[in-house]
């Protein structure tokens, strides 16, 4: 047994290094409270998503992706249960973590109902949350990226287009040079849709053909 599996750091320890300058010195506390304080930390980790503290709030999200999939559950049930826009977006923002921590692990049908409804709301904080989320989650969120592009919503739309545009799949560039055929596109949206197709075409350039 290593060392560190024998000295189990305390918590009150590992929460007061959240407020450390030094990045890793907080990405190890994270890790630590994962690994040896799991159901006694995550509930204290989901409770400051309210917090007016914003460091706080921003460290516990960060922690909590550090949880995986067993996080995304409770970060479900709070979205729910939450009219508080801050909460809302601090429960995206941990899912954003988990995806990022985890590339590759599908999210639950719980967790993919949060997003359909953050997708659904006009609030520009968790649209600009969401859509990153969706490039994340790749062929699990594809759909509900090309389902964006088409938005009323000229601000979801727009960031929709600009995160297809690193996506890499034959789709995109057919989902893009539709809405550029559009003659009643929005300006801003078109403008987005040529920068999109531009970084699609440019990224794709040197592949081999597969024909």
């Amino acid at each position: 047994m290593s060392k560190d599996e024998n000295c189990k750091p305390d918590l009150e320890d590992l929460f007061d290094d959240f407020a450390h300058p030094n990045p890793q010195i907080k990405e190890e506390a994270y890790l630590k409270m994962s690994r040896h304080w799991p159901e006694e930390s995550m509930p204290r980790l989901l409770a400051n998503l309210d917090q007016t503290d914003i460091e706080l709030r921003r460290a516990s999200v960060k922690a909590l992706g550090v949880f995986g999939g067993r996080s995304l559950l409770p970060l479900a049930q709070i979205f729910h249960a939450s009219e508080n826009r801050i909460v809302r977006t601090s429960c995206l923002k941990a899912f954003v973590q988990v995806a990022a921590k985890f590339p590759g692990e599908a999210f639950p049908k719980e967790a993919m109902e949060v997003v359909e409804l953050a997708l659904q709301d006009d609030i520009p904080e968790l649209i600009l949350t969401v859509v990153p989320l969706l490039s994340l989650l790749g062929k699990q969120g594809l759909p509900l990226l090309l389902q964006s592009c088409k938005s009323k919503n000229i601000l979801l739309a727009a960031i929709a287009v600009t995160a297809l545009g690193e996506v890499d799949d034959p789709a995109v560039e057919a989902c893009l040079k539709e809405l550029q055929a559009d003659d009643l596109i929005d300006d801003l949206l078109g403008g987005s849709v040529i920068d999109a197709l531009n970084t699609f075409e440019q990224r794709n350039a040197g592949k081999p053909s597969t024909q």
